[in-house]
């Protein structure tokens, strides 16, 4: 019975840690495409000015 407990929860945390490094990636990716949309409009507006 014990032992089923604790299976669960460490799938659980599992999950958790998963989801986390998920997100982790996702604000990654996001933050790295902010980046390059920024300096994309950066160098349009020295190329024009």
């Amino acid at each position: 019975m014990t032992g089923k407990i604790s299976r669960t929860k460490k799938q659980t945390r599992g999950a958790e840690e998963v989801s986390s490094r998920r997100q982790r990636a996702a604000q990654i990716l996001f933050a790295v495409f902010a980046v390059i949309l920024i300096l994309s409009m950066v160098l349009s507006a020295v190329t024009n000015f």
